[in-house]
């Protein structure tokens, strides 16, 4: 009897190890595709950015020294500077001005197409070619004033013709001084250069322009290319923007992009807390793009602010509008708004078949495990963090989603929400530290307001606040934002016009608020960076038209010059103020016009810009009358402005709006009739962001 047990317990245990270990077998090649998906998306996405630890593998295998990395990478940083040898100081300060040196990554990436650096012994060869391929030509020219400007580039990117305008400067003793400013900018970016270099090594193709730009991206942060953005296909991005299976983008300076995300933390007091699943969105996801149904605009959260974000009314999670949350790596946050309201596509499949043929994937084994996924959520289990933004952001998304988490596995990251006190709420934030950083004003002397004063034997309108401040002391951003502008001007010196992420909902129109810094002693800041609040972005200075150290600040919203001192509060708090209701309506400063004043007041006028310009005037530098206004004398910037004479005669002083002091007419054009001005601007890059403004105009009473 004890045999047949031992029997029939040795089959069983048998045969319950054959099911264990076809169980075991069946989970394991079920999670195969899985696992394929995520290691080939996190290597081809490793490959791209070459991110390896911060160690250069030129060749992608796993037993390739970082030592010779390093010593490839030192040779070919070497040669690629060898474009400067036969210039002067003078003519490479020009080159690097416009952006026109030559990157090492691109000669790296070019040969490790040609050859994978499998054979080392011939990297000197490769990179002497290559660098013969694609080394950059130049020619300058001798300016009136004696400088030297750059007039034609030829690089790997394609061609760079430049052209300037001569202006004269009148000196205080009378006579005038010769300028030449460059008036516009002729491109061709055919890549040229680098797609020789391609069929020199046998790989002329399209694709492998954008593997060379992109590869080269990954070697060198610097890499000054604007097609790097543009190379991940947009279908690709939707997906990593929901699942960020990989390395987020970086920055040009190799650093990870965190739009608006913080340093996980927890905080000090709270109700209860939860994981929820959450996703990012941003305007363009919204249905109803109008206000919440707490009548507020949405916000992107912060550590000094309340962000927005949106849940299902029948959430598991029990929240409803009006609570108060913390969620890590975003802030604080306010219920504001229902899912359904927000349209999350990423449950259908419209993107998946571009998607797998960008993977080298079938199309049914993604369908597959995006559906194996996606099932798993519903969205009444989702919880949508505002991001900002009016018009739809996919790079901007993938770098909040893939900073959010860190499994790169899922689709909507599971983090902890904290529900905190109804009455909780947030610490003003404070950069200003009295006698050494200039933030909002509020510890240094107002030396002129928002109006009229007096001003070299003139009385003319003030259209900002200005600060005792001395020289050298740093000017810290108002708030988060893109930089717009930094650059001198003779009247504003050197100055930066920072566009907040902020906005204003003003006469049922959603308007953007832009703050310019003037008169700084230097910027450290550049067009189209983003800045973050309490960021250093120049130092007080005294340059342009000043009488002494000084910071002025001046506020546009919707076009129009508003007083700093009334935005300010709301500016530095962005939408802190009255989160419930509606958000605050200011009036800003107006131009009075009483009898005793000197300007008579003409109308509203139609503005606009123009150039010299062949796109302005139908004439090119060299041609007859190029230059020359309807006056006999020529264009000068923050001076000229065309109108019609029969409205405002030849020879007037104008007043504008909000714009610069005085200009005054000398020009006319065939399009300029009745109530409309035109503008001189030397660049077309600006006379088109100018565009058409409504303003109030006045001129001087004889």
């Amino acid at each position: 009897m004890m045999e047949r047990l031992k029997k029939v317990g040795l089959l069983m245990a048998r045969l319950l190890f054959r099911y264990v270990k076809r169980m075991a077998l069946s989970l394991i090649l079920s999670m195969i595709p899985l696992i394929v998906i995520v290691l080939l998306v996190m290597l081809t996405l490793d490959s791209m950015f070459n991110l390896t630890g911060g160690m250069l593998n030129f060749t992608g295998r796993d037993d390739f020294d970082p030592k010779i990395g390093l010593e490839i990478k030192a040779a070919y940083e070497k040669k690629a500077d060898t474009w400067k040898e036969s210039l002067t100081e003078e003519e490479i300060a020009q080159v690097y001005q416009y952006d026109h040196q030559l990157s090492w990554g691109i000669l790296a990436a070019i040969d490790k197409l040609a050859y994978n650096f499998d054979d080392l012994s011939q990297m000197e060869k490769y990179l002497n070619q290559t660098y013969e391929l694609v080394k950059p030509e130049f020619r300058f020219r001798k300016a009136c004033d004696g400088r030297i400007l750059l007039d034609f580039a030829h690089t790997y990117i394609g061609t760079y013709q430049y052209h300037y305008q001569t202006v004269y400067e009148k000196q205080p003793d009378g006579t005038k001084k010769c300028r030449e400013v460059l008036a516009r900018v002729d491109t061709d970016f055919s890549y040229e250069k680098l797609k020789q270099s391609l069929r020199h090594y046998g790989l002329e193709d399209n694709q492998n322009v954008d593997i060379v730009i992109f590869q080269a991206y990954g070697f060198d942060r610097d890499l000054k290319d604007t097609r790097v953005k543009y190379l991940l296909p947009p279908e690709m991005q939707q997906v990593i923007a929901r699942s960020p299976i990989g390395s987020a983008p970086r920055n040009e300076r190799g650093e990870i992009d965190l739009y608006a995300l913080l340093p996980e933390r927890t905080p000090k007091e709270f109700i209860e807390s939860m994981h929820a699943k959450v996703q990012v969105y941003d305007n363009s996801w919204r249905i109803n793009k109008g206000r919440t149904p707490l009548g507020t605009l949405p916000r992107r959260g912060s550590e000094t602010r309340f962000g927005t974000i949106a849940v299902a009314k029948d959430n598991p999670y029990g929240l409803q509008l009006g609570m108060k949350v913390y969620i890590p790596r975003y802030g604080y946050a306010i219920v504001e708004e229902f899912s359904d309201n927000i349209n999350d596509d990423i449950l259908t499949d419209r993107f998946v078949d571009k998607v797998a043929k960008f993977l080298f994937l079938s199309y049914d084994l993604l369908t597959s495990w995006l559906d194996d996924i996606t099932n798993r959520t519903k969205k009444e289990e989702v919880v949508y963090l505002f991001m900002g933004g009016e018009e739809t952001d996919e790079e901007k998304l993938v770098k909040a989603q893939a900073s959010l988490s860190s499994a790169y596995t899922v689709y909507y990251q599971s983090i902890p929400i904290y529900i905190l006190n109804p009455d909780f709420q947030i610490e003003p934030p404070n950069f200003e530290v009295r006698g050494k950083t200039f933030w909002d004003g509020s510890t240094w002397p107002i030396t002129s307001c928002f109006c009229y004063r007096e001003l070299y034997g003139k009385r003319e309108f003030h259209d900002g606040v200005d600060w005792g401040v001395p020289e050298y002391i740093p000017v810290l951003a108002i708030n988060s934002g893109i930089v717009q502008i930094a650059k001198h001007s003779d009247s504003a010196g050197n100055y930066v016009a920072l566009k907040l992420d902020t906005q204003v909902h003003e006469n049922n129109r959603t308007q953007d608020i832009v703050v310019r810094y003037l008169h700084l002693s230097k910027y450290v800041v550049s067009p189209g960076q983003r800045v973050q609040q309490g960021e250093v972005i120049g130092y007080v200075g005294s340059t342009g038209r000043s009488t002494g150290a000084h910071l002025h600040m001046d506020v546009t919203i919707g076009g129009k010059r508003r007083d700093p001192l009334k935005w300010i509060d709301f500016m530095k708090a962005d939408g802190l103020l009255d989160v419930y209701g509606e958000q605050p309506s200011f009036e800003g400063g107006e131009i009075s016009n009483p009898d005793t004043e000197k300007m008579e007041y003409v109308g509203e006028f139609e503005i606009t810009a123009y150039t010299a310009g062949k796109e302005s005037t139908g004439k090119e530098p060299g041609d007859p009358g190029y230059g020359i206004t309807a006056s006999g004398k020529p264009v000068r910037p923050n001076h000229t402005i065309a109108a019609d004479w029969a409205v405002i005669p030849a020879g007037s002083i104008v007043k504008i709006e909000g714009l610069e002091p005085y200009y005054v007419v000398e020009d006319v054009g065939s399009d300029i009739k009745g109530n409309r001005i035109d503008i001189y601007m030397p660049e077309l890059g600006d006379a088109l962001q100018f565009g058409r403004q409504k303003r109030r105009v006045w001129i001087m009473k004889h």
